[in-house]
């Protein structure tokens, strides 16, 4: 967190003992309703989103690079109607978290795709997911905890106790153990080496131990973590997402599973592993391109050596917003 961050938190820290009750009054309603109902209270968010333009500059600009330019207009605007709506849908969907437990899978989950996460993990070898910010990320960690897995996930906390209290109980209602992304690598690798499991979203730009990998053919700087913890614990790592196909139903999808072959090129390795991870979070995103994090600037550190502002590195080819 930067020092500017970490200030506007320390002036906000006062309201939040005042809003946490009220928050916690509404997300307890919000996530008993009726699913039907839920969905349309997130529509209707959804339109309020895009009426006030919440973070679209930034989302064009990311839409801009990925599609290798700006999709014509209308094809935007109907792009971003879906994008407000799943953020939308996001917040619904993570307060009703709680509330999906193990004898709800059949119901919230397609078959596919949980075996196979489920058998990759009962190999006893430890595993890395990564599920990035694709489809409904935490639903994904929750699920895994809820079928048996043994799961510590690191996510970046906010610093308010009483938010992160609360935020961390939903993530931990099915299992899994959340930890502060901060300083997390040796416990991660401590926990692959008892043969379990970790969860890391890697598709955000990275400011520390971080690599340039190709992510729709321009160089994103992205989190070596994954690649460091496979070289030191041979931990296989499957790149997951977890997307929404109807109402509040979800497909669960292995999109890669990782076993690089170490050399003695270090780096090489670190940048030849997150190259791949970052080629299966696209193929994710191709299906379901307005189910991802578009409000993050994934491209706004730019490698020291770049010969001109976000050039493209292969012939990866754009993203289409309406895939047929």
């Amino acid at each position: 967190m930067g020092r500017r961050s970490r200030e506007r938190r320390e002036r906000r820290a006062w309201i939040v003992p005042w809003v946490m009750p009220l928050l916690r009054v509404l997300a307890e309603r919000i996530g008993k309703a009726d699913a039907r109902r839920g969905y349309r209270l997130a529509v209707y968010l959804g339109h309020l989103f895009q009426w006030l333009g919440v973070t679209r500059k930034i989302v064009r600009r990311n839409v801009e690079l990925a599609c290798h330019g700006m999709p014509p207009p209308d094809v935007l605007r109907r792009f971003e109607a879906r994008y407000y709506r799943h953020m939308a849908l996001l917040i619904v969907e993570f307060l009703r978290q709680p509330y999906v437990r193990r004898q709800d899978l059949p119901r919230v989950f397609l078959p596919d795709g949980l075996a196979e996460m489920l058998e990759l993990y009962e190999r006893g070898e430890g595993v890395i997911f990564v599920a990035g910010h694709a489809g409904v990320w935490e639903m994904a960690g929750h699920v895994a905890g809820l079928v048996g897995i043994d799961l510590l996930s690191v996510a970046k906390l906010s610093g308010h106790p009483l938010i992160d209290g609360w935020t961390c109980g939903i993530r931990e209602a099915g299992g899994q153990t959340i930890r502060d992304v901060r300083g997390s690598l040796w416990t991660m690798k401590k926990t692959l080496d008892r043969k379990q499991a970790v969860g890391i979203n890697v598709d955000q730009e990275a400011r520390q131990s971080r690599v340039f990998a190709p992510f729709f053919g321009i160089p994103a700087a992205t989190s070596n973590a994954p690649a460091l913890l496979h070289l030191k614990t041979k931990a296989p790592i499957a790149v997951v997402t977890a997307h929404r196909v109807g109402v509040f139903r979800y497909r669960l999808q292995v999109c890669d599973v990782i076993r690089h072959a170490k050399t003695k090129d270090k780096q090489g390795d670190l940048v030849a592993i997150t190259t791949r991870i970052n080629a299966a979070m696209e193929q994710a995103m191709r299906a379901y391109p307005e189910q991802w994090l578009w409000s993050h600037r994934r491209w706004r550190r730019r490698p020291d050596d770049e010969a001109e502002p976000f050039a493209r590195v292969d012939d990866t080819a754009p993203l289409e917003l309406e895939p047929a």
